[in-house]
C-alpha cells in the first residue's frame, strides 16, 4: 500500500510539474535555454488560438537583426514543444538585406541561426528594392529566402492576413 501511495504521489507531481515545461527542448545556436516558471505559461490561449502568426521586420544588420533572430527562436523554443502551431515570417529590408547574401562574411555568425529557424519552418523573405539599391545580387541570397519586390509591402500584407507585426527597436 506504502509502495502504491508513493508512485501516486510521484505521478500526480510529475504530471504537475511537467505541465508547464515542454516535453522537448529545442536548441539554437547561442540562444541559451530559459525555463518558464510554472503557471507562467501562455498554453491554454495559444492553444485555443492557432496558428500564431507573426512577421518580423527587419531593417538592421546589427543588434535588431540579431534580437529579431533570438525572439523567433525563443518563440519557436516556447510553441513547438507544446504543439502550438505557427507561422513565423522574417522580412528583411533596407540594410538588414546584407545578411541575406551567403558571400557577405562580415554577417556570417548569423548564418547558422538563420539555417536552424528556416529548418523549424521560419520563412525568411528579401526585399528586392532593398537588394538593387545596395547593389546586392539576387543570385547570392541563400537558396531557402524568397525575394519579394518590396519588404514593406510584405509586411502589410502579412498584416492584412492577420499576423503580428514585431519590429524591434534598434
Amino acid at each position: 500500500m506504502k509502495l502504491f501511495i508513493l508512485l501516486l504521489c510521484t505521478i500526480v507531481l510529475q504530471s504537475a510539474w511537467s505541465e508547464d515545461k515542454p516535453e522537448n527542448i529545442i536548441d539554437f545556436p547561442n540562444v541559451p535555454e530559459i525555463p518558464v516558471p510554472k503557471n507562467m505559461g501562455y498554453d491554454h490561449y495559444f492553444k485555443n488560438n492557432q496558428p500564431v502568426k507573426i512577421v518580423f521586420g527587419i531593417s538592421d544588420p546589427g543588434s535588431q537583426f540579431k534580437e529579431s533572430l533570438t525572439n523567433a527562436a525563443y518563440t519557436i523554443k516556447y510553441l513547438k514543444p507544446r504543439h502550438i502551431k505557427y507561422n513565423i515570417q522574417l522580412v528583411l529590408y533596407g540594410k538588414a538585406v546584407l545578411p541575406a547574401n551567403s558571400f557577405n562574411e562580415q554577417y556570417a555568425g548569423y548564418s547558422e541561426l538563420m539555417n536552424d529557424l528556416n529548418q523549424h519552418g521560419v520563412e525568411f523573405v528579401v526585399c528586392n528594392n532593398s537588394l538593387t539599391t545596395l547593389n546586392q545580387s539576387a543570385d547570392d541570397v541563400y537558396s531557402y529566402m524568397r525575394i519579394v519586390p518590396a519588404g514593406i509591402l510584405q509586411i502589410v500584407k502579412k498584416q492584412m492576413q492577420g499576423f503580428a507585426y514585431i519590429h524591434n527597436s534598434r
